[in-house]
């Protein structure tokens, strides 16, 4: 008996720890970032199954400037709220930058993959 109390106790002390963390991923161009560069936050509200409850607005960097980096955030409430909705609902965090370098007509930009 004493070891099933025991047992419930450490799982729930590893969930309640598991449900503080966050997660964040950041993808980074190479751009400049510059007093000129500029940033957009907006949270997405999507699913598991496919589907989106709300479209981002498609915002493109203004004056020809390149995008400079992205990055995706969750926390503890977003991930409690996809828990409880059975992954029907997976709210989720972007921020954008653009940088302050504007592209030169005809400049094409050339991707190097990482080693």
């Amino acid at each position: 008996m004493k070891i099933i109390k025991t047992l419930r106790i450490v799982l729930f002390c590893a969930i309640i720890s598991s449900l503080t963390a966050c997660a964040t991923t950041t993808i980074e161009g190479s751009g400049e970032k510059t007093t000129k560069s500029t940033s957009g936050t907006h949270t997405v509200h999507g699913s598991f199954y496919s589907f989106s409850w709300s479209e981002p607005p498609a915002t493109k960097c203004e004056n020809g400037r390149n995008l400079y980096r992205v990055r995706n955030h969750t926390n503890a409430v977003y991930v409690l709220a996809s828990i409880l909705s059975i992954g029907l609902y997976v709210p989720q965090t972007l921020e954008w930058w653009c940088d302050g370098k504007p592209v030169q007509e005809g400049e094409e930009e050339i991707y190097h993959p990482a080693p």
